[in-house]
């Protein structure tokens, strides 16, 4: 069964059931009788032309006392879990991508670096996984996207320079040893799908943004979940496990004295293992913030 590759790869990049037609946008809110927070969906890669943001973003802002994003503002991670992230992206064994790729792949890679004028020497040590995804961020690029442009980067600046509070739910290192995981479902077949799916980078873009825009429910489960599910093992360490952790973060601002947005990657909010379902289960009213 092939991976839509490029698809869950997008998926993280935004990575990860009552719906109101009447509210636009991928900000729910969970309340409490001491405090409200703002589960808002984030896109990590967008460009100049996805601005402005919905309304509902800037609401759930300013009524918020402290802002939480997956890794705090001022996290850099350490050399020595980057250099063990390094260690297990990249091949040290005298073999090179090359070697683990089928001919026709590789001949694919060549060429296609070659039409996209991309460093291919650069990434000969490159393990599948870490290729895909580098060549993936290469083309977002392509097409204006930029992680700078991105949700949790431009709250990050606002918050900063408003003065609030800020925090985070992991730490670089973690993300990094999440990134890893990606190892396993990567091979030829991958590389060969998702070079043809590069050709329609812009298209499916643009799908991912539809739906995260307005915060369609059914539609981000299927674009961004789906892909993730028909490997479990994947699907559990990027998704199932970290929501089921960050529950109890979100409970902990419920009983805050003060209001919290938590920003997060939209892929995180849909689906049976999403948080809005987990807080439902729970009890919890979680209604689309109406601007």
């Amino acid at each position: 069964m092939k991976l839509r590759l490029l698809r869950t790869i997008l998926a993280l990049f935004v990575l990860l059931t009552a719906f109101n037609v009447w509210a636009e946008s991928s900000v729910w809110v969970v309340s409490s009788s001491k405090a409200k927070v703002y589960l808002a969906g984030s896109f990590h890669m967008l460009r100049a032309s996805d601005y402005p943001l919905p309304a509902e973003f800037f609401a759930a802002y300013k009524n918020s006392r402290k802002i939480i994003f997956e890794i705090p503002p001022d996290e850099t991670g350490n050399m020595g879990n980057m250099a063990e992230f390094l260690g297990g992206a990249i091949y040290s064994d005298g073999t090179t991508l090359k070697d683990h790729l089928s001919s026709e792949a590789y001949a694919k890679v060549e060429k296609f670096c070659k039409e996209r004028n991309y460093p291919l020497e650069l990434y000969r040590l490159f393990k599948p996984a870490l290729f895909v995804m580098t060549l993936t961020v290469q083309e977002m690029n392509r097409i204006g996207a930029d992680p700078q442009k991105g949700v949790d980067y431009y709250f990050k600046e606002k918050a900063l320079q408003d003065g609030k509070a800020t925090g985070g739910l992991e730490t670089v290192d973690q993300q990094l040893r999440l990134l890893l995981s990606m190892e396993t479902i990567v091979g030829s077949d991958q590389v060969l799908e998702s070079i043809d799916e590069f050709k329609q980078i812009e298209t499916a873009l643009g799908e991912y943004l539809a739906a995260w825009r307005k915060g369609n429910e059914p539609k981000m489960e299927e674009l961004y979940i789906s892909g993730l599910t028909l490997y479990p093992k994947l699907y559990k360490t990027i998704v199932v496990d970290r929501n089921n952790k960050w529950i109890g973060n979100i409970k902990n601002f419920l009983n805050d004295s003060g209001n919290t947005m938590v920003i997060v990657g939209a892929a995180h909010l849909v689906g049976p293992d999403g948080l809005i379902n987990l807080l439902r289960k729970q009890g919890y009213k979680v209604v689309k913030l109406q601007k």
